[in-house]
């Protein structure tokens, strides 16, 4: 090695190419011995080609040979799917060897796992909020139907785009789940409001869904169309920002059509014997 303060250059010495374009010129190289004697190197190693690797990494106490790839124009979850069956089909290695995926993928799996963690806090979170807002458990599992309609709306809008689920659709899940209980408790909310006001409960679902359907609309139309053009985007970084923004717009359009036509059904037959038309 070379060194230049911190900066450390490797250098690599080498006979020119008249020296060591065949195994007998190489055997004729003379080598100094420890009591200043000089022997050609044929009379102290075998000269013969080897096809090997020219550096030797080890990581763990293991030898290892490193196989990198870049991905482009799809997203990196399917990719090592489809790249993992294809070794499994067409590389045949002893019991010696092991293949491990590691890289951008081995950072995916952790923040899968953590993913796996915060999805059941963040819906726990949700439901408490809801009951602290209703204030009972029936308008509690009437408004959490949200966010069954954002899951349904999610999901589809990844199957008719083609996206594989990964880190930035779960993250997408997490943000869509927040802002779909809004449908719910505009709705719920306005609808026990009629009702305490006298209403019957046909007329109060019907004027619930009819003075709310333009600002949940406004909601649901402003959060897709700001997220359109990256779910929409082909280029540098797209596989990390469109399977989020496909997540939530998909899923705000369709949880808001949910929520507007089997909510107040749902509503309906939960207040039916208690408020009989």
């Amino acid at each position: 090695h070379f060194y230049e303060n911190e900066r450390i250059f490797d250098v690599r010495l080498r006979f020119q190419k008249s020296y060591r374009d065949n195994p007998e010129k190489i055997g004729n190289i003379i080598i100094p011995t420890m009591n200043d004697q000089k022997v050609p190197l044929r009379e102290i190693a075998t000269i013969d080609y080897h096809t090997g690797p020219a550096f030797i990494y080890r990581e763990g106490n293991s030898r290892y040979i490193g196989v990198g790839f870049n991905i482009e124009g799809r997203d990196l979850g399917s990719t090592i799917a489809d790249a993992k069956k294809q070794i499994e089909r067409d590389v045949k290695l002893s019991k010696s060897y092991k293949v491990v995926w590691a890289g951008e993928f081995e950072s995916k799996e952790r923040a899968t796992k953590q993913l796996m963690n915060v999805v059941p806090i963040s819906l726990i979170l949700i439901l408490l909020l809801l009951y602290a807002n209703f204030g009972n458990g029936k308008d509690t599992l009437i408004s959490s139907l949200t966010l069954a309609f954002a899951f349904i709306g999610g999901f589809i809008s990844l199957w008719i785009t083609g996206t594989t689920f990964g880190i930035s659709a779960g993250i997408g899940f997490i943000i869509l789940f927040g802002v779909a209980t809004i449908d719910g408790i505009v709705l719920i909310g306005i609808m026990k409001e009629n009702l305490l006001n006298k209403m019957r409960l046909k007329p109060a679902i019907y004027e619930a869904v009819k003075s709310r359907i333009r600002p949940i609309l406004m909601i649901a139309l402003m959060g897709a169309m700001g997220l359109l053009p990256a779910a929409l985007s082909n280029g540098m970084g797209s596989e990390i920002q469109k399977p989020l923004a496909i997540m939530i717009v998909g899923g705000l359009i369709i949880c808001m059509i949910l929520s507007f036509s089997v909510l107040p059904i749902v509503f309906y037959f939960a207040y039916k014997k208690e408020n009989r038309d």
